[in-house]
């Protein structure tokens, strides 16, 4: 993450991953534009900034809050495929939210691929995309159970 936060530092203010997930997910400051989630030399976390991050975008914190009104809607509807190398640590928070989930009687279907990282993910033997093919066939067999 340092070197990722470095590398953007020298993109500017406009360029790269992070800074455009502030764009999207952080409350604006005086000036109109995005608070840092985290100072990109030191690291230190902005608290206020990452407790607006979880309160209105953390699903897990949404699903923990709210699912008597939402789970018989969305019980056994969660399919998820993360490496377990991910590269931007994301199988941790899925790790999460598969427990949360299973917690609450969610019948979460998680797949967890040893080894893989967010940029092999889909990758079997020599094919890039075949567990894209694979959810692609999956999911149109649900949509159109009949074709």
């Amino acid at each position: 993450m340092q070197q990722l936060a470095g590398l953007e530092s020298v993109l500017g203010d406009y360029g790269g991953q992070l800074a455009s997930f502030e764009w999207v997910f952080s409350p604006r400051g005086p000036d109109g534009r995005p608070k840092p989630l985290f100072n990109r030399v030191t690291g230190e976390i902005d608290p206020e900034v990452a407790a607006y991050w979880r309160e209105h975008y953390d699903i897990v914190e949404y699903i923990n809050t709210n699912w008597e009104t939402i789970g018989a809607d969305l019980r056994g509807k969660f399919h998820l495929v993360v490496g377990t190398d991910d590269t931007f640590y994301l199988d941790g928070a899925a790790h999460s939210m598969e427990s949360t989930l299973s917690r609450l009687d969610g019948d979460p279907h998680f797949t967890f691929l040893a080894g893989r990282s967010h940029f092999n993910v889909y990758v079997e033997g020599d094919d890039h995309w075949a567990l894209f093919d694979k959810i692609a066939a999956e999911m149109y067999r649900i949509a159109r159970p009949h074709d």
